[in-house]
């Protein structure tokens, strides 16, 4: 009698689940890094890496709550932390045709602007969209901005945004006008064979504004692309995760004081099942700064066990060199097992 209704009540919270409509997916990866840094005096570093990704997401109707955790556990780069983060926490809704998105969250580098200002997360963000014929207009404010939770709400605060999407003749044009702050226009498409994306952003300050382009086409079996960000002073580039350029005009929070302009050369093609990756370029030094430049080959390619292995060599010169000072070569290896779920 007490196995039936064990089964029964087995029975009825696996129905539960069933009728729920929730996912879990993630990924994970483990990476090994081996680092030579030049100098007077050279320095070498192995440690490893290992983190996990999870993104649940439950739906009811036109309703998605989405919790994204990382865990990490980064062995002896201490610097880097060790546990469990909440990287996203939002309810995502309709309310007639407004699109609601409220919560904590971040926006990545293919975003607009994405590419010049680091997307971090922001706390307690609103933001509506709605359709206007074939546009779409977005505005979206922080209104949590004190210590504490919500202590200094306030909707008309300088972190609002009004953005403007629409697609004309195959090529998708955006404006964001940032509260008394800066306005970035952008385009990204394809014409000719020729795929680009451009973006502008034109600073309330003067001698502020950035200017990011990308161009690409296929050559045979070579992907071939031209990238760059032109800048008019230096530390005015945020983005510290590109998933454009090698190296990063920001490195960690600190901006590189020395760089007001990067320009990268990528080649990609494939070979026997290994998608292998070249990347070449430099960082513009201001005047009394040295140009800083850096290559990267990376292979990657599906193991029969469901992971992917990525093995990725760097050579780079030594960024905010003086110009009076000794440039030091720096290379590194990455081995990276990752795999999705």
């Amino acid at each position: 009698m007490k196995k039936q209704l064990i089964a029964s009540a087995v029975a009825a919270s696996m129905s539960a689940v069933a009728m729920a409509d929730i996912s879990i997916t993630g990924n994970a990866n483990y990476e090994y890094f081996h680092t030579t840094t030049g100098g007077a005096t050279e320095s070498t570093r192995n440690y490893g890496d290992t983190e996990v990704n999870l993104s649940v997401v439950g739906k009811s109707g036109d309703t998605s709550v989405v919790a994204n955790f990382e865990l990490t556990g980064h062995g002896t780069d201490a610097a880097n932390g060790t546990g469990i983060d909440i990287e996203d926490l939002y309810i995502k809704t309709k309310v007639g045709d407004v699109t609601v998105k409220a919560g904590d969250y971040a926006s990545g580098t293919t975003a607009l602007g994405g590419e010049i200002d680091n997307g971090g997360r922001v706390t307690d963000k609103v933001s509506l969209s709605i359709p206007v014929g074939p546009a779409t207009v977005s505005y979206a404010t922080n209104v949590g901005t004190g210590t504490g939770r919500g202590e200094t709400t306030q909707f008309d605060n300088d972190g609002s945004s009004v953005t403007l999407a629409m697609p004309i003749a195959g090529v998708n044009f955006a404006i964001k006008d940032q509260s008394d702050s800066y306005t970035i226009t952008g385009a990204n498409g394809s014409m000719g064979g020729i795929n680009f994306r451009i973006e502008n952003k034109d600073s309330e300050t003067a001698n502020n504004d950035v200017l990011f382009y990308e161009l690409g086409t296929k050559i045979g079996d070579l992907s071939v692309s031209y990238a760059a960000i032109d800048a008019d002073g230096a530390s005015l580039v945020t983005e510290n995760d590109s998933s454009v350029f090698a190296r990063d005009m920001a490195s960690g929070s600190t901006a590189h004081a020395g760089h007001d302009g990067i320009s990268q050369v990528t080649v990609a093609t494939s070979v026997d099942g290994t998608a292998v990756k070249l990347r070449a370029g430099s960082l513009d030094g201001i005047s009394t700064y040295k140009d800083a430049n850096f290559m990267e080959v990376m292979a990657s390619r599906p193991l029969a066990s469901g992971a992917t292995l990525t093995v990725t060599y760097a050579d780079y010169e030594n960024a905010n060199t003086l110009t009076s000072a000794t440039m030091y070569d720096n290379q590194s290896l990455e081995i990276d097992l990752s795999v999705k779920f």
